[in-house]
């Protein structure tokens, strides 16, 4: 959103709070508003349903530390519009020692998870919240990692040479307390886990029939290290909790202390299977902050790798859904032309998956000689082995018995959940950011957005099926308009000049060196673009302070916020289908554990 349409909302927004909304001090090409805490309630709500026809999707809320600094938290809401096809920023500041502010979740319910994380992070209190406890890190865990006043390496590394003489960053649990959590919000009793063993039978037996079982965090159908805490009534799944966090490994926090160019090889390791869409995002936001335009042959080669990182990823996820259901041959087939992507990845950027080659100003370095014409290659047998892939499954009858009817979300839910990508569009919504709010020239390609009518496991089989030969037919127009030219923008300061300047300029060697030891500078302000991935909306909130490390960087990762929806999804469907469904929404840990 332009800043002009936000000024056009904030004066809506005078009219109806007053003196407690106006606009924020911070630069921002797209301008924020900002809310008195105690209204903030007030203003989501007219957020949703009426300010400039109403925003009905929850994207994020990202808090910032602002230490030294009285208001010393922002907190950042980001909501769009699916109809009208826009985004908001708005925020609020509330200050130590004790942050609190209003839960949004009953107007949002896709605030749930986000609330929760600053909650851990930060320590900011939700009142209101109905489950607010941590959700990365363990429930005892001393501090909030995010706050500035948190030292990076914080946590001492416990090997068998010094386990005893390091101390404990979590507390011990409270007499008769368990530190298995999960149990009580499945409103089971006894809720401790010690307990609930022990007395596994009678509640096997209790009259109503249910009983509470784990899956994962080792179960490999979960898709990485998630642990989902099952009650059941017979086979039938009453109530589904995610717990989550195994994974998490402070991505955030270490690309603080990062500059940016390094912050970015962070990101290939979130999305393990959406490298190059996660340099994208990043590079994008920063190249906002700092006002940076990539060369038009460096735009359209990260097209061409966009959709290709869409396609190998929607590969992993046909070929590892298909294992869980029982067809084997799928897996081996899907692997196949993944692997002849990978191959192009390699030839670019000297490795298959963490390839940190879309950067801040374009593109690490050209295409190599033989790169175009292994593309054509792929593109030529794409279309034929997708429908191998269909022959094997679509029609199939025990394909169509697992997923038909199975793990159903509805078009409302969807959206007030946060859910993006294709387990949106697979429940009838037709929003995809690469249309709704385009990047790298994505107006002016031909491609359609397939969309389903059930929002079950089946169809959002079919979205993906169709978004893979919308990627081919996008590759094919940007193939055609891919002319000579550079592929790094002409910005000394930011991009690091070629070695052939080197040699005759000592003012490019000086900026070499300054690039390379210390970094490019961005000034202070916010930058912000959200991107469509494989899994759906992902976008970074960067906040720059004029230094050369991003002083904050927040993920707003897809497979965080659908994975939120799950239990909606598992209600009242089997425990076999819980396999299906989870498969069905494409989950990556890395990305939502960070």
């Amino acid at each position: 959103m332009e800043f002009e349409q936000t000024r056009r909302i904030f004066e809506k927004a005078r009219e109806r709070f007053g003196e407690d909304v106006s606009l924020s001090d911070r630069p921002n090409k797209e301008g924020s508003i900002v809310v008195e805490p105690s209204r903030i309630r007030d203003f989501t709500r007219w957020v949703r349903d009426e300010a400039d026809g109403g925003f009905d999707f929850f994207g994020e809320v990202c808090a910032t530390d602002f230490l030294g600094r009285s208001p010393r938290f922002d907190l950042t809401y980001t909501v769009y519009s699916t109809t009208a096809n826009r985004h908001l920023h708005y925020k609020t500041r509330v200050d130590d020692p004790d942050p609190q502010l209003d839960s949004v979740v009953d107007i949002y319910p896709g605030a749930g998870w986000h609330e929760r994380e600053i909650f851990d992070m930060f320590g900011v209190r939700f009142s209101g919240h109905p489950d607010l406890r941590r959700i990365l890190m363990p429930e005892h865990w001393r501090g909030h990692p995010l706050r500035k006043d948190y030292p990076l390496g914080g946590e001492e590394v416990q090997f068998s040479s010094n386990f005893a003489d390091i101390t404990p960053q979590t507390l011990p649990p409270a007499p008769g307390e368990d530190i298995f959590l999960g149990w009580d919000v499945l409103e089971t009793q006894p809720s401790s886990y010690t307990q609930l063993l022990e007395s596994g039978a009678e509640l096997e037996h209790d009259g109503e029939g249910r009983m509470v079982i784990n899956m994962g965090p080792q179960h490999p159908s979960t898709h990485g290290v998630l642990r989902l805490l099952l009650e059941l009534d017979g086979e039938n799944v009453v109530k589904a909790v995610p717990d989550i966090g195994f994974l998490h490994t402070g991505i955030e926090k270490t690309g603080e202390s990062l500059n940016y160019q390094q912050a970015l090889t962070l990101t290939d390791r979130m999305d393990y299977l959406s490298p190059m869409g996660n340099n994208l995002a990043f590079s994008l936001s920063v190249e906002k902050l700092i006002g940076l335009e990539p060369p038009e042959r460096a735009t359209v080669l990260r097209v061409i790798f966009a959709e290709l990182t869409r396609i190998q990823s929607h590969l992993v996820w046909l070929g590892t859904h298909a294992l869980d259901l029982g067809a084997m041959s799928a897996f081996f087939y899907c692997f196949r032309e993944r692997d002849q992507i990978l191959d192009m990845f390699e030839m670019v950027s000297g490795v298959r998956m963490m390839t940190s080659y879309i950067c801040p100003g374009g593109l690490r370095e050209d295409v190599t000689d033989d790169f175009v014409p292994a593309l054509e290659r792929f593109l030529k047998v794409f279309p034929d082995r997708l429908g191998e892939y269909e022959t094997l499954l679509t029609r199939n009858p025990i394909w169509l018995e697992r997923t038909q009817g199975v793990g159903k979300i509805s078009a409302e839910d969807a959206v007030a959940y946060g859910v993006s990508g294709a387990s949106l569009r697979g429940s009838g919504v037709r929003w995809d950011v690469r249309k709704a709010e385009p990047y790298c020239g994505y107006e002016t390609y031909d491609f359609e957005v397939p969309v389903g009518t059930n929002g079950d496991v089946y169809d959002r089989y079919l979205c993906r099926i169709e978004e893979m030969r919308q990627s081919h037919r996008i590759i094919r127009q940007a193939l055609s308009r891919l002319q000579p030219g550079p592929v790094q923008a002409e910005e000394r300061k930011v991009v690091p000049p070629p070695k052939s300047e080197i040699g005759q300029s000592m003012e490019s060697l000086i900026h070499h060196f300054l690039i390379t030891t210390i970094g490019f500078v961005a000034p202070p302000g916010e930058g912000h673009v959200p991107t469509e991935t494989g899994r759906g909306l992902l976008s970074f909130y960067i906040v720059g302070d004029g230094s050369p490390k991003p002083y904050r960087m927040r993920a707003r990762t897809p497979s965080f916020a659908n994975l939120q929806a799950l239990p909606r999804m598992l209600e009242g469907c089997l425990v076999a289908d819980a396999v299906a469904t989870i498969g069905s929404i494409d989950i990556v840990l890395g990305e939502i554990d960070r």
